[in-house]
């Protein structure tokens, strides 16, 4: 028998996804992979090793394997590593979703036309209790008007529509959380669409399943336990990596009845950092795992200040240097060689500067999620079509410019060179005209407002401008012209009949576009994360050299969604946390602990935890008396912000 190695130890794991993927004898699994564990690497494998005769079978039966992401990153990694191999269906889970439902519009039709009955029936009993002349009691009126109002409107549409990755609107627009519902109901309600499903699918994999949907997720695990030996539905991921509310926060313990491999190394973090990971959740489930042999070593320290009266930009300068020190890694000083996590986007945003355009674009609902990550189709005007040209410009770069133009503006395809417009100058040189337009906005180095520049593209047709930018367009503009005639053939041309969703959608741009436009060079980098700074949901499966975790309740825009000083005793739990507890349901003291742990293992090398609080003491003494920290490693600000001890060596 051979000695196990690092590389060796968790192949126990795969070779049991391996037997699971059988056609013949299919069993589900969940395979727990903590933090660096190679979760990726093992389902790329997992693909990769099924046997000739089963792909040749699907194949020859028009069958494909599922490959569930949660995001189009990760899925786009996942199919560039399977070769984009036909037979594998590598989607999101919304992407998924989607392709169930789509083209069943009498269903859709049917369950939209009971759900929104119940919505209906549900607020008018709440109306009925409430009291007139408030502003719950308008609310309601607008949303039974609106719910009504798409009711009648329902035998209309022939076919719905849904974007996975942008925001949807018009009348036969499905919304995100529709299709995950509508998904769910047919999974555990319609015997003709489990049996569609289970001819399509042998195999469906889901990768990060803690943080896959609530609703489908139960539904698929009620489908797998109706159809067991006859799919398998594959698990991959960590319960105490859940980011999100919405997942399953049971998940590991309804899975009684599958295979459950498990992986016990880290291969990314060095031993010291793989230490404080496991205590960090050894009091949440005692998973623990392995740091590799070839990793020992790594440092972690962790600087207490004062919420208030500390200058952070000091301290966090301060902090910087003293980890160049004890790490003998002068990298720690340069801002790009670290990253930077908060628990919070808008934590991010204002020390990146673009507070000014986030803050309005990330409360609406319908806007959130693709501003947030990149994928709002209004915000890629700016950033894919007028940033570019404007960089190329500045660069002097014609060929750039050009191309910008030939990919997104309408001036400069066929038509438009050859002819112009209406016995006009040709398209060509309209665009010149408004490209030199644009940028007499930036003259003298003035940065003007995002609302100057949509102005200018909107009047000179440089490139087209979104359904939900148009609205905010100076009203004399052609294009706002044009959506006036547009609203008044859908009879939107009164305040009372626009859906109070779009109202807001079109306040939060307004707000938004006063914003200089220099900030969207910001935002696009920390989307694109080009920039030191990260949250926890953004860089979940990722690994940095050197990492710096922010934790500052007292600058925590959301209370609730985390509390560091209850975790380190500072504070107690809330009444209403208390309550949560008694009743199972998860408390601030474990969601703040899964995000302290998801931050703390991306760091590969080295890791610096910032704690601001009411009381560094009690923090201090909570660290040591856990085991978390040795005393050396815990640094208490001195009076002006910054250490005693960095401030001697420096």
């Amino acid at each position: 028998m051979t000695d196990m190695t690092d590389a060796t130890r968790d192949a126990g794991a795969d070779a049991t996804i391996r037997e699971c993927l059988s056609l013949d004898q299919p069993r589900s699994f969940f395979l727990f992979a903590g933090a660096g564990s190679g979760k990726t690497r093992s389902l790329k494998e997992a693909l990769e090793g099924l046997d000739t005769q089963t792909l040749t079978t699907l194949r020859k039966h028009s069958r494909k394997i599922a490959v569930i992401t949660y995001t189009n990153a990760a899925a786009d990694e996942i199919t560039r590593r399977i070769k984009a191999d036909p037979v594998f269906q590598v989607q999101t889970i919304h992407s998924f979703a989607w392709s169930l439902i789509e083209g069943r519009s009498a269903d859709i039709r049917g369950w939209l036309e009971s759900n929104l009955q119940t919505e209906i029936a549900e607020i008018q009993a709440a109306h009925a209790k409430g009291r007139s002349g408030t502003d719950a009691h308008d609310k309601r009126e607008k949303k039974m008007a609106s719910k009504t109002k798409r009711l009648e409107r329902l035998a209309e549409i022939r076919a719905f529509t849904y974007a996975p990755e942008g925001d949807n609107f018009g009348r036969d627009a499905l919304q995100h959380t529709e299709v995950i519902a509508l998904a769910a109901h047919f999974l555990t309600e319609s015997e003709t669409f489990q049996n569609i499903v289970l001819a399509r699918y042998p195999f469906i994999l889901i990768d990060e399943s803690q943080d896959t949907m609530k609703p489908l997720m139960e539904a698929l695990l009620t489908f797998e336990a109706r159809h067991r030996g006859r799919i398998v539905l594959g698990l991959l991921g960590d319960t105490m990596q859940r980011i999100y509310t919405d997942g399953l926060r049971d998940l590991d313990q309804r899975v009684g009845d599958f295979a459950q491999p498990a992986k016990q190394m880290n291969h990314r973090s060095r031993k010291r950092i793989v230490d404080l990971a496991n205590s960090i959740r050894r009091d949440e489930d005692g998973r623990q795992q392995r740091a590799r042999e070839d990793k020992p070593g790594g440092t972690v320290r962790v600087f207490l200040a004062p919420s208030e009266g500390t200058d952070r930009a000091t301290f966090e300068v301060s902090t910087c240097v003293e980890m160049a020190r004890v790490t003998g890694d002068p990298a720690w000083q340069n801002a790009e060689a670290i990253k930077t996590l908060t628990i919070e986007r808008h934590m991010a945003a204002a020390r990146l500067g673009f507070s000014e355009l986030f803050e309005p674009l990330s409360k609406p609902d319908k806007l959130k999620d693709g501003f947030r990550d990149g994928t709002l189709p209004a915000m890629r005007l700016f950033t894919h079509r007028v940033l570019p040209l404007v960089t190329a410009q500045r660069n002097g770069d014609a060929f750039a410019a050009m191309a910008v133009l030939r990919d997104g503006s309408p001036l400069v395809d066929k038509r438009g060179i050859r002819t112009g417009r209406g016995g006009q100058a040709t398209g060509l040189d309209a665009a010149r005209a408004g490209v030199a337009a644009l940028m007499t906005l930036f003259k003298d180095e003035r940065d003007p407002s995002c609302a100057e520049v949509l102005a200018v593209v909107a009047e000179h047709r440089l490139f087209p401008i979104p359904d939900q930018l148009r609205p905010c367009l100076p009203d004399d503009s052609p294009m706002a012209q044009d959506m006036a005639d547009i609203l008044a053939e859908l009879d939107l041309t009164t305040p009372e009949a626009t859906p109070p969703a779009e109202t807001a959608i079109t306040g939060a741009w307004t707000q938004a576009l006063k914003a200089p436009f220099s900030q969207v060079a910001r935002y696009l980098a920390y989307v694109e994360d080009r920039s030191p700074y990260g949250t926890h949901q953004g860089v979940k499966g990722l690994e940095f050299p050197r990492v710096m975790v922010i934790a500052d309740d007292a600058h925590t825009r959301f209370k609730g969604l985390a509390s560091y000083e209850t975790l380190f005793d500072v504070k107690r739990l809330s009444p209403a946390s208390q309550k949560k507890a008694e009743q199972g349901e998860e408390t601030t003291i474990e969601r703040t602990r899964r995000l302290l742990y998801v931050t703390c293992t991306r760091a590969e090398e080295s890791l610096a935890l910032v704690l601001y609080s009411e009381a560094p003491d009690a923090v201090r003494r909570f660290l040591i008396t856990n085991k978390w920290m040795a005393e050396d490693e815990v640094v208490m600000a001195a009076a002006d912000g910054t250490f005693q001890e960095a401030a001697q060596q420096c």
